[in-house]
């Protein structure tokens, strides 16, 4: 068995940091939103109408690439710019995290480097996730990291429409993710450039992966921030997981990471409860 701990340090230090950011943000916003009690209600009729329009959606946008391009791009500034401001907003008040927000926006969209862009996908994926969180029941947040797991491999090895929309955003230079270095130097890399470097210098981690066990985290972050914690703890030892069937298979090829990941994260849920 093959490790590279030097890489899973920086996948590592992406993925916590953005757990313990989101927490943060959860536990300070939590007093002021009324705590939904909505049970998870999924059928297999909306999961089926929800694949067939994410084919059709990975279809169209590789079809009209300048469109998909431009559709990719606007949709990353919103994440960052949305999630800057709520983590912002949890330490500063109005209007200095719209200004901040703004502020880090227009660096994020001007200095195009695998830092910048590492930054901004950690205050992007706290923020939005964080505010799911404290918005849906912990049992809802297992829903779907159950569902959509499900989804994730039918999307990766069946549909395999979910890689093509992959390949149809790195194209954009949208990287919906973060970049992870094999070469800590290679963080001033540009972030353009570094989407043809994908499997030699970089590897990609998708914001859903880091972003929905987040939710699970801080639906619970409101009423014990150890319980949270116990739970992201949970989620790091599935980050390992995933990185030990990563590096350990026989070609470079894209794999569906969510599902080792939410199972931990999953697990990690029901032992905080004990």
């Amino acid at each position: 068995m093959t490790l590279r701990l030097n890489l899973f340090f920086k996948e590592v230090v992406l993925f916590g940091t953005t757990l313990l950011l989101g927490i943060f943000s959860a536990n300070n916003y939590s007093p002021l939103v009324e705590k939904s009690i909505i049970e998870p209600s999924f059928s297999w009729d909306s999961i089926i109408i929800f694949l067939i329009f994410a084919a059709i959606f990975s279809m169209v946008v590789l079809r009209f690439k300048r469109i998909g391009a431009v559709f990719f791009k606007f949709l990353l500034a919103l994440v960052v710019f949305s999630g800057s401001q709520l983590i912002f907003g949890s330490i500063i008040g109005s209007p200095w995290d719209l200004f901040w927000a703004l502020t880090f926006v227009l660096i994020f969209l001007l200095i195009r480097n695998v830092l910048i862009h590492n930054v901004g996908m950690i205050l992007g994926i706290a923020g939005v996730s964080s505010m799911l969180g404290i918005t849906v029941s912990p049992l809802t947040a297992v829903a779907l990291l159950g569902i959509l797991s499900f989804y994730d491999i039918l999307a990766v090895y069946w549909t395999k429409h979910m890689v093509y929309l992959a390949k149809g955003m790195m194209e954009s230079g949208a990287i919906f993710g973060f970049i992870i270095p094999f070469d800590l130097r290679d963080v001033f890399y540009h972030s353009h450039d570094a989407k043809n470097k994908i499997g030699e210098k970089f590897m990609i981690l998708g914001s859903g992966d880091i972003g929905l066990p987040l939710v699970l985290a801080s639906s619970v972050a409101f009423v014990s921030i150890g319980q949270a914690l116990v739970i992201c703890l949970f989620s790091l030892m599935g980050l390992f997981l995933t990185h030990i069937i990563f590096i350990n298979q026989s070609g470079r090829r894209p794999m569906a990471a969510l599902p080792p990941i939410a199972t931990l994260t999953i697990i990690g849920y029901l032992v905080s409860q004990l």
